[in-house]
């Protein structure tokens, strides 16, 4: 190989591209993807792929990479690179709450890695974290029962086939 890196090296970089990516249209799908602002289900005004940007943490986000918050909801629209660099920004706090909220969250089968960031990215750590008996049942390796326990939420009905297509996912895990 031309950087000299082993070849285990380089499928575990191409798996992790590929998880990455994976997950990326996942959550473009779930999210939508919107270049300019609008509101959300909850009136909150959103841009890219469901970049809140009433959240004050997420507006220092945007300005840290760059991007002028005011402009954005004054109508500017952002280009491709611009939503990723956004999504970029959430993605790796959804990432940081699925591994708070399941210790080892990594070491999960692949799918309900992306089914606990994808439930993180929706959710938030704070709502996450209600869904108690979940985690116990990813903590004894039980995929049906956390699905069991997804369904079994006032969350299942509020997020429409999102919550369908990552039930699928966790069972999909038990097999």
């Amino acid at each position: 190989m031309a950087d000299n890196k082993s070849v285990s090296e380089y499928a575990r970089k191409r798996a992790r591209n590929k998880f990455n990516q994976e997950l990326y249209e996942q959550i473009a799908l779930h999210e939508g993807v919107k270049p300019s602002v609008y509101k959300d289900t909850k009136g909150k005004r959103t841009i890219g792929i469901g970049f809140n940007l009433d959240e004050p943490s997420n507006r220092k986000k945007a300005e840290a990479v760059g991007l002028n918050v005011q402009d954005m909801l004054s109508g500017r629209t952002l280009s491709d690179k611009e939503i990723k660099m956004l999504y970029n920004e959430s993605i790796k706090q959804a990432a940081n709450d699925a591994n708070a909220f399941l210790p080892r969250a990594g070491r999960q089968p692949p799918v309900v890695q992306k089914v606990l960031i994808d439930m993180a990215f929706n959710l938030g750590l704070t709502k996450l974290n209600k869904f108690k008996k979940m985690r116990e049942a990813l903590l004894e390796g039980n995929y049906n029962k956390a699905a069991d326990e997804m369904i079994d939420s006032k969350w299942y009905n509020q997020v429409g086939n999102r919550s369908k297509t990552l039930v699928d996912m966790m069972r999909s895990a038990a097999q």
